[in-house]
């Protein structure tokens, strides 16, 4: 992402510092002999001694020491642990034992379960050892160094010694911390912490909060006398970010892939610091120089050297690139190779033991480089004279090293060690300052050291800040609450207090339960949310899983709170509810206890399951069935008894009982008008009857409780009971909630292992599998020259400024920055990390759509054209790929679209197939590249090779590569850059940001572009041979001079004062803009634009008619290539797919059996359309399904679009097509389950219709669902937005409110509400060849006068009125009315028609086709992301 630091200067920071120099001057004569023993005056890196420590290193570690002091002086201990490893061997599953999941594994699995052959059979499950009897130990105050090639297991090393063994099948062999075994260390978890890889945090809190609230669960109880938990606080954070170098960066958000903040290295300084906080004895950092510049990598080696020193921490790191100045800061190394111990043993004698067996080490080549590189038949070089005698392959390595002489000495020492922690037993000391640290208030068993109270408290605060950071998404809810409950309040508008008015109360107030317990489903997507930052917070002993879910519930309960107070005040007293202050207060407690409870229920949604898919098919399935048996549509003597239970267990169905019970007590409602039989002539009450079930003839009137008791079974004395039960409620979902969170992890441990397409796996630490690949590796280097076609030419820059807005105006991030790639070179571009190199890359390759670009850019001499981004690669920090494909899939995507249109598919692929060689990913071409959330896919640094794969495969005229070689391996590094020299030989421009070049690497580079902080130009010329030229310019303008030995990427560097203390006196800006280099520059940049010297690198006649395309293919190739892989992707993600078909099978039977076998009487009317109801409320949710996936493939599209793979229209139409099938096979689905057994007409035409509506429905449903997602920023503003639509499209159907009783606003936006026509459609065709028949439970029972039979004295009355009167018990005055003699009375009384059945499904088809125009229409508004 951008790299952006905002507010210079904090006041705190100036005052700690000042004190800090103060305590460092005291201290400075007793400290130097001390430094005297850590260094050496005349150091010799070669020979593996130790670097210098400067000033800044100096006084951090007399900082440490007095720390240190002061803690011993108050009764502190030191933690000295260290760690003990024997024969350790971790089993891990077999590759081909996991194949890619798609919508037929649910489907084999149930065979599986239901065949008898099958059943009891034990599974066999084919293991592999990733660790293999490894041996090791380093002590207290020590470090260790583990290197490897990516896939030797070094991760895994890291992660059991932090004791994360759950994701493997098994643990074999011996740990022990210090004296304590393994198995007993758990309960000391934080004391051994493992730091992943890849940066995981909250991207929209600043450093300073992510620090902060570290530090406030970690702040131990034993601290200096007078010094309160917020000064310590204050403390550690002001000394940690200015060790690494983030204190202007302390009040910008950290930022991640879509989220603008930090930039990629101070990402990663962010991620240490963090770790710093925690304060764990044992450290195990994976890779964690990934993304820093090289001073800033050392410079954090270089603290880990001195916390280790003086605060006996021990120190396990695995570094991918380490210089020999971060190489000889550690004490031992051991190397591992596909899981075998191939050296362990002191840093200083790892190179000779390698040498004497045989193998050489290339000049300035790193002993780290040269150690990694001896598991690689690529790299490594054999000694004259013993071709054919030296170790091959792993097992080879592991056995020359265990039959070593150093071998059985490392084994003695370990002994030796062993022996010697037994002996003093530092688990006493350990134990003694664990209790120490922690708060009076936390469990002596329990790992953390502050109390639960504590941890509530941080989280909640945290929880705060998060809602902070995301304030549009919390406005945007507030604004639907305010706009849905003044339409809500407009709809039910001073409710009619006669019998007339007795069904649309209880509509009203289930619509206000319905209405806010929709509003929560939000928490169910914010699950999905820092799983993984749960998960590494939790290993860091942080914090109890269960604090954070109460903190989240603490939170819930003032926006519950706001948001019913809003929504109360509003429809009260528009709905005309009864105006008592006792019964508003009711009301509105009701109504917070129901939307507290729904949101902890969707969060238990989300906690007990592995995928937002999984969660929401579970919840639309629960909400369907919540809402059915909520005792509104249906009462609770209506209810099949199947399902009665379901009654008892729905909070919505208490929360209804209350407020109906509330809101009816102490109520009569009149019934002059509407009571049977009404008309002019019929004035005697004493021969009419309220239309109302308990009524009695001759009252006028019918109370509350009688039409409750009745009509729904509600006891209004229960009032009390049912409010407490909906809290009773909220508080169970709590409790389930935290035995969700406690005892689930969907993360896998933070552990990703690779699926397969079947049959394609490689096998995994197979001898021959290890030569056959490293045969394909060697070939496809050999020839990689001939298959490269460069259509290179000229890039210019000149006068680069970039200005972005803050909140103190506008920020310089550029400062005229000039340069120039052309074919033949290939140019470096370094600097610092935060000097703004990604953002150059951004603003030259067209990325940056926030912000002010000044200055120009040209391609042969010419403005650039609208194929520039096509013709572009540009390789990003950040690894982002769709994971639902496979590596191979995502590769022949991009060269089918990317390439020339005239290149065949078959040479297409093969380049691909050469790629996959080059880029050594061969045996990962079937693995889905997956995700690292889930658990399933390719690692951290195979997504790398990936994203330098899918822009190579393009064959771009120009490339731009950010930080390719970041967190890869030595060998892979210079295989990329070897391969990148090779393309910019063939004729292609490029410019290559690299962080940590060793020297080897630098060679590959003609010209360096050096950028210093806040953007300025430190250089920009020739390398020169052996970086002569690059050096004499910083020498000759008053840098110090550069050592023979000394790496020149680090070096200059070093000079320009990079790296976290780094300082120089020289404004180097100035002196290269004062320089005779500068004035050069500038006139071979003028002299590239002419033709003459253009006609040396390119063909200036060539394509000189040619039209630029935006895209490479046409519109119809892309919109067929991009709906092929969304087919794949749909195909391979059944929780999605197959979920949603299981929800409609399953929502389908309960609906169905619900309103089984309906018959033909006057209430049974109410219940076909309620039954026809509910089945659009299915198609309502399949929104909730949709819109996370939508959102998930917009994020990908839109670095595709940057891309110009292909264009908005064929994403937009394709995403929509993608669905259409699945969404008519789920309405397909329901339709079978429901239509039969519910009785419905079993004609054809009448089914095919009920079907086809509700298809064309779902499919508007979806088709609008996408252009909603399209039209908003993230899924958390359209999921708060929802509601607003959605009780649109509920309550102006004309369901729940006939037209006729709807205020005459509201009439006109009733016939623009599409499920007007879908209920109007469905329902009048169903029900018009239905004739009713009441039951007797279901007639309105009246006499007629003396004198007078029934048929007379109704005469007058049925010539105007629906239904029809039959004569009771064989009288002629005993009379019993029913209010409907067929269908076509029912829905008449609603207003709608038969004849308007084909218009109806027209007017949904044209509803459709403008979702899709929406689709397209905001898709297009949207199509370029914020960065």
């Amino acid at each position: 992402m951008s790299e952006i630091n905002l507010n210079d200067g904090v006041a705190s920071v100036e005052e700690s510092t000042r004190q800090f120099n103060e305590v460092s001057n005291d201290l400075e004569n007793q400290s130097k002999q001390f430094q005297e023993i850590h260094t050496e005056p005349t150091g010799d890196i070669e020979m593996g001694e130790r670097v210098r420590e400067n000033e800044d290193d100096f006084k951090l570690r007399k900082y440490f020491e007095n720390s240190q002091r002061m803690k011993m002086e108050i009764g502190g201990k030191p933690k000295k642990m260290g760690v003990s490893i024997k024969n350790l061997t971790v089993v891990g599953q077999g590759a081909d034992h996991s194949i890619i999941d798609d919508n037929l594994t649910p489907l084999k699995f149930l065979f599986k379960c239901l065949n008898p052959f099958t059943l009891f059979r034990k599974s066999e499950v084919k293991t592999f050892n990733i660790l293999n009897e490894v041996n090791g130990f380093i002590e207290d105050s020590k470090m260790l160094l583990v290197l490897g090639r990516p896939g030797a297991g070094c991760s895994t090393l890291l992660r059991v010694i932090s004791n994360q063994t759950d994701s493997y099948i098994d643990v074999v062999g011996d740990i022990k911390y210090g004296n304590i075994p393994a198995d007993e260390f758990g309960r000391y978890r934080g004391e051994a912490i493992y730091t992943p890889e890849e940066d995981i945090h909250f991207p929209t809190l600043t450093v300073f909060e992510t620090l902060d609230f570290t530090l406030k669960l970690k702040t131990p109880h034993q601290r200096l006398p007078e010094e309160t938990k917020a000064n310590f606080r204050t403390k550690i954070l002001d000394l940690l970010v200015g060790m690494y170098g983030l204190v202007h960066q302390k009040d910008t958000v950290v930022g991640d892939e879509f989220v603008r903040g930090l930039s990629g290295g101070e990402r990663k300084r962010m991620t240490i610091t963090e770790a710093m906080v925690s304060g764990s004895s044992i450290t195990c950092w994976d890779s964690s120089t990934r993304g820093l510049d090289a001073a800033s990598a050392l410079d954090y080696a270089k603290s880990l050297r001195i916390m280790s020193d003086t605060l006996h921490k021990t120190t396990i790191a695995s570094f991918y690139q380490a210089s020999d100045s971060i190489y000889n800061l550690f004490d031992r190394v051991m190397v591992l190779d596909k899981g075998r111990c191939i050296y362990f043993g002191p840093t200083h004698l790892a190179k000779q033991y390698f040498l004497d067996l045989g193998f050489d080490c290339e000049q300035r080549k790193s002993v780290a480089d040269f150690l990694t590189g001896i598991s690689n038949p690529q790299e490594r070089l054999v000694r004259p004279g013993f071709e054919g005698r030296v170790p091959e392959t792993s097992g080879d390595l592991e056995e020359a090293w265990k039959n070593s002489e150093l071998f059985r000495q490392q084994m003695e020492a370990q002994q030796l060690y062993e022996a010697a922690v037994e002996r003093e037993q530092p688990s006493v000391e350990f134990i003694e300052q664990i209790r120490k640290e922690k708060s009076k208030t936390a469990s002596k068993r329990s790992p953390y050291t502050s109390s639960f109270i504590t941890q509530c408290i941080a989280l909640t605060q945290r929880q705060m800040q998060l809602s902070n950071g995301d304030k549009f998404s919390t406005y945007t809810l507030f604004v639907t609450v305010i706009a849905q409950s003044l339409i809500m309040g407009g709809i039910f508008y001073n409710l009619d207090n006669t019998t007339n008015g007795l069904f649309t109360r209880g509509g009203a107030i289930f619509c206000s339960i319905i209405f806010n317990v929709i509003l929560t489903s939000g928490n169910l997507h914010a699950t999905f949310t820092g799983r993984r930052i749960l998960q590494k917070h939790k290993a860091y002993a942080l914090y109890r899983p269960s604090a954070f879910l109460i903190a989240q519930v603490i939170v819930d309960i003032p926006v519950a709170f706001i948001q019913v107070t809003m929504h109360a005040i509003i429809v009260y007293f528009m709905y005309g509810l009864d105006v008592d202050a006792g019964k508003f207060f009711i009301f509105y407690f009701t109504l917070i206890g129901i939307t507290l409870a729904a949101s902890s229920l969707y969060r238990a949604f989300g906690n007990f399951t592995p995928t937002i898919f999984a969660g929401q098919n579970f919840m639309n399935f629960v909400f369907i069935f919540a809402s059915i048996y909520v005792g509104y549509s249906i009462p609770y003597k209506k209810m099949h008894p199947w399902f009665q239970w379901f009654f008892w267990v729905n909070p919505l169905a208490y929360a209804f009982k209350a407020l109906m019970t509330n809101e009816f007590k102490g109520i009569h409602f009149t019934c002059g008008e509407s009571a049977i039989p009404y008309g002019p002539n019929y004035n005697d009450s004493s021969h009419r009857i309220c239309p109302v079930i308990g009524a009695v003839e001759g009252d006028m009137a019918i109370a509350g409780e009688t039409y409750l008791s009745n009509t729904f079974a509600f006891d209004v004395d229960q009032r009390a009971l049912n409010v407490v039960a909906v809290y009773l409620f909220w508080l169970a979902y709590i409790a389930v909630n935290i035995f969700a969170i406690e005892f689930f992890d969907w993360t896998a441990g933070g552990y990703t292992h690779k699926v397969y397409k079947p049959g394609k796996a490689p096998k995994l630490n197979d001898v021959e599998e290890e030569r056959q690949q490293n045969k394909i590796v060697a070939e496809a280097t050999s020839h990689m020259k001939e298959n490269l076609k460069i259509h290179g030419g000229i890039f210019t820059w000149q006068n680069i400024n970039y200005t972005v807005p803050v909140p103190e105006g506008q920020k310089l991030l550029l400062d005229d920055v000039i340069g120039w790639i052309k074919p033949g070179q290939m140019t470096a571009l370094m600097g610092s990390s935060g000097a703004g190199k990604t953002t150059l890359l951004d603003v030259l390759a067209k990325r940056k759509t926030i912000g002010i670009v000044q200055g120009e850019c040209e391609l042969n001499g010419k403005p650039l054209e609208i194929d520039f981004e096509r013709i572009t690669g540009y390789v990003e920090q950040m690894d982002v790929h769709n994971p639902g494909l496979t590596v191979r899939e995502a590769l022949r995507f991009s060269a089918k679209l990317r390439q020339e249109p005239e290149v065949s598919i078959k040479e297409k692929y093969d380049y691909v197939e050469h790629v996959l060689e080059m880029m050594e990913m061969k045996h990962l071409g079937d693995a889905l590249i997956g995700s690292l959330e889930s658990g399933v896919g390719i690692s951290v640094e195979e997504r790398k090779r990936l994203t330098i794969g899918l822009e190579l495969v393009a064959k771009p005229h120009i490339l731009f590569l950010d930080e390719p070689t970041s967190g890869l391996d030595a060998q892979s590094s210079y295989n990329i850059i070897k391969f990148i020299r090779k393309l910019a030989d063939a004729g292609m421009p490029l410019v290559c940001t690299i962080h940590q070049p060793s020297p080897v690497l630098f060679e590959h580079f003609d010209r360096i572009l050096l950028l210093a902080k806040g953007g300025k130009t430190v250089y920009f010329g020739d390398i020169g041979d052996n970086s002569q030229t690059l050096i004499n310019y910083f020498v000759r303008n008053g840098g110090r001079e550069c050592h023979p030995s000394e790496n020149p990427a680090e070096y200059i560097l070093d000079v320009i004062g990079a790296g976290v203390h780094g300082k120089t006196d020289t404004d180097w800006s100035s002196v290269w803009k004062s320089s005779p280099e500068f004035s050069n520059a500038k006139e071979e940049l003028a002299l590239l634009k002419t033709p003459v010297e253009l006609s040396k690198y390119i063909d200036v006649n060539a394509n000189a008619n040619g039209v630029p395309r935006e895209f490479a293919t046409n519109f119809l190739t892309q919109l067929i290539e991009v709906y092929k892989r969304f087919n794949l992707i749909w195909w391979r993600d059944p929780q999605y797919t197959v979920g949603s078909f299981v929800q409609s099978i399953v929502s389908g039977l309960i609906v169905g059996f619900t309103f089984y076998n309906l018959k033909d009487s006057s209430t049974d009317m109410n219940q076909r359309m309620f039954f026809l109801w509910e089945s659009m409320v299915l198609g309502i949710l399949l929104i909730y399904l949709v819109l996370p996936q939508f959102f998930i493939q917009k994020n990908y599209f839109r670095r595709d679009y940057a891309s110009k793979y292909y264009s908005w229209p064929s994403f937009s139409i394709a995403i929509v097509a993608v669905e259409m099938p699945y969404v008519i096979i789920s309405t397909t689905l329901f339709f079978i389950t429901t239509y039969w057994t519910a009785g419905l007409q079993s004609d054809a035409i009448s089914g095919f219709y009920y079907w086809l509506l509700n298809v064309m429905f779902s499919l508007y449903l979806v088709a609008f669902s996408q252009a909603l997602g399209a039209a908003c920023f993230d899924i958390a503003i359209s999921i708060a937005a929802l509601p607003f639509l959605l009780f649109y499209i509920f309550l102006l159907c004309g369901a729940n409110v006939p037209y006729s009783q709807l205020p005459s606003f509201f009439k006109f936006q009733y016939h623009l509400n599409p499920a007007k026509y879908l209920m109007e459609g469905i329902v009048s065709v169903i029900l018009e060849p239905v004739k009713v028949n009441c039951k007797p439970s279901d007639l309105i029972e009246f006499s007629a006068p003396q004198g007078s039979s029934c048929e007379g004295y109704t005469q007058e009355f049925l010539s105007y009125a629906p239904g029809y009167v039959v004569s009771l018990n064989g009288t002629t005055d005993k009379c019993g009315y029913c209010i409907y003699k067929d269908g076509a009375d029912y829905f008449e009384s609603l207003d709608w028609k038969y004849e308007n059945r084909w218009r109806n499904f027209g007017i949904l088809v044209a509803y459709w086709a403008s979702s899709v125009i929406g689709v397209l229409a905001f898709v297009y508004l949207t199509k370029k992301g914020r960065r």
